[in-house]
């Protein structure tokens, strides 16, 4: 049967029947690569409106609540993905605290697939001064937390109306509670490329790690001016240049537990850097995505998607789900194509529809 399609950014494949003597195994592609780490989005919405990601309305799809996972509906599909390999998730959005009850969700996770070693989350923190610590109880292990400035009128403008007290405030909470904190921060060319040092600073000084994002020409961000991303090379240009600060030290890179690779100073302070425009690291993904509507996503920059809510809603069992997630992974391809001037599909994905 043809899959529905559930939001405006998927173009959902057709999915074949199970194989008679299907059996779940590790989730490998066609290129061999093997999959251990899931991103499993709750929500679309978001309390921010970042100009690279969100809409100026804070969601992308208003009024399809109703398709959302069921909380119990995201357990049952973590611990099928748990059984085949998956060892690590993260809990995106749109902005994840703003699902209501969200802590609940993070418990119910945790005890439906022991087999999962870390439970971690993006977010913008802007909630994390009341929900750290009870996240922390319910087995939330680390927050990668998004901020790209901390001058407070800059970063109203750049998350159209943000309020970063609060975003400081939560990042206090998350440290009291003992969360594992890496800063992600994108690099925006006469944005806030003045002030990358003091952010790096910031984020060595409450023993955080920074990462820097290149910004990739998705939704939002496929409307900013071209000269607005800064590269790898750049922002390491300018952190030497303005700052003295020598990157030159690589660190290898731990490809299990996410796309990052790092550099330090003389130190041996660390900075990230999320290359996805300058260096791919297709090669090596070992992501899979799922939407809050329960579409699963080989790559972030293809609208191609299996609908899992539709398999469980439909009765499939979990066999089923296992089936779809494989075939769903087949097809990935090797590379992006960001940077192919005939391929244009990424500009119709939505960010926080998929998860980041």
């Amino acid at each position: 049967m043809r899959l529905p399609v559930v939001s405006r950014s998927a173009i959902c494949d057709e999915l074949p029947p199970r194989p008679a003597g299907f059996a779940p195994g590790a989730l490998t592609d066609a290129q061999g690569r093997a999959y251990t780490y899931l991103r499993l989005s709750v929500t679309d919405r978001c309390d921010l409106g970042c100009v690279y990601c969100m809409p100026p309305s804070g969601e992308e799809d208003h009024g399809l609540r109703k398709e959302l996972l069921t909380f119990e509906e995201s357990a049952r599909l973590v611990r099928v993905f748990s059984e085949q390999g998956i060892r690590r998730v993260r809990f995106t959005g749109g902005e994840p605290l703003v699902r209501k009850d969200m802590v609940d969700l993070v418990g119910l996770v945790r005890d439906a697939s022991p087999q999962v070693e870390s439970l971690v989350m993006t977010t913008n923190a802007t909630r994390l001064g009341t929900l750290a610590e009870p996240l922390v109880r319910a087995g939330l292990r680390g927050v990668n937390i998004s901020i790209d400035s901390l001058k407070p009128e800059r970063f109203a403008a750049i998350t159209r109306g943000g309020d970063l007290r609060k975003v400081l405030a939560g990042i206090d909470a998350a440290r009291d509670a003992g969360l594992t904190i890496k800063l992600n921060i994108v690099a925006l060319r006469g944005k806030n490329d003045d002030e990358l040092y003091d952010l790096v600073s910031f984020a060595w000084r409450i023993g955080a790690i920074p990462r820097f994002i290149e910004l990739m020409p998705l939704g939002e961000a496929a409307n900013l001016p071209a000269d607005t991303l800064m590269t790898a090379r750049d922002i390491q240009a300018v952190l030497l240049q303005s700052h003295g600060q020598n990157l030159s030290r690589p660190i290898e890179r731990d490809a299990h537990r996410g796309p990052a690779s790092y550099l330090a100073n003389p130190s041996g302070q660390r900075v990230g850097f999320i290359t996805a425009m300058s260096d791919e690291f297709c090669g090596s993904c070992n992501r899979v995505r799922v939407t809050a509507r329960g579409e699963v996503r080989a790559c972030l920059a293809s609208r191609r998607a299996i609908s899992l809510r539709d398999v469980m809603r439909g009765g499939g069992d979990d066999d089923d789900l296992a089936w779809a997630i494989h075939w769903a992974l087949s097809a990935k391809a090797r590379g992006h194509d960001f940077l192919n001037p005939r391929e244009t599909e990424h500009q119709n994905v939505g960010m926080s529809l998929i998860g980041g």
